[in-house]
């Protein structure tokens, strides 16, 4: 059984793949200067980002201290099979299981082919935090200290999950081509894990700012080798 419309998406991933592969390396530069001038805002002025930082210390502790020695855990496969299902559905697909286990791993499974965006999404994309951010965002009677650490401490938890994630042997990254993964993934990560720094110095408009700093810095990498 195909879905159509769902293929149509696929094959327009597939002529995608090699120009975003090539977009995100020549962008890793200006995303890379955004977040290290962002890093030097939040380090001038810290004070917004103190619960963010005591969320993301706690459970750094918690993990060095206990959860780093277990081989796998539940919460990590439940969000790695879910961030799948979250992007096929985004680009049309039908998610009929989903699968996953405390130590043998799990599975999407989808109708229609797939595509390389649905493959690697679990290697950049900090779900716990996007999806903790509007939800907080909408119950406003959660103390805004308390939400904040609760999201450092999901962004610290996405970070060691996909380093334990992260490795020669991934199916998902023998896939999509290790060619692929090195010019796509660093400059995704740097883009995501930076819009949940920024939200967390800033708000909204703090996202918009990152938004517009990486794009400054291409300007600038464009007037610097002499394109425009």
């Amino acid at each position: 059984m195909r879905h159509p419309i769902s293929d149509r998406i696929d094959t327009v991933f597939s002529w995608l793949k090699w120009p975003v592969a090539i977009a995100f390396t020549v962008l890793m530069v200006p995303t890379m200067l955004a977040c290290l001038e962002l890093l030097l805002s939040c380090s001038r002025a810290p004070q917004p980002m103190l619960p963010f930082l005591g969320g993301a210390g706690l459970y750094l502790l918690v993990w060095l201290w206990i959860i780093r020695r277990w081989r796998t855990t539940l919460l990590s496969t439940v969000e790695h099979e879910f961030t799948h299902a979250l992007f096929a559905i985004l680009t049309l697909h039908r998610v009929v299981e989903l699968k996953a286990t405390w130590s043998c791993g799990g599975h999407v499974r989808i109708i229609g082919q797939g595509n390389w965006l649905i493959t690697v999404a679990p290697y950049f994309f900090p779900t716990v935090c996007f999806v903790l951010i509007p939800v907080f965002q909408l119950l406003t009677f959660v103390p805004l200290n308390i939400a904040d650490a609760i999201v450092g401490a999901a962004f610290v938890y996405h970070i060691t999950s996909t380093m334990r994630e992260t490795h020669g042997e991934q199916t998902d990254l023998k896939l999509v081509g290790y060619l692929f993964s090195t010019m796509f993934l660093p400059t995704a990560n740097l883009a995501c894990h930076g819009a949940v720094l920024a939200f967390a110095y800033g708000g909204i408009s703090g996202i918009q700012h990152f938004q517009v700093s990486i794009t400054s810095h291409f300007q600038d990498l464009v007037r610097l080798v002499g394109l425009s």
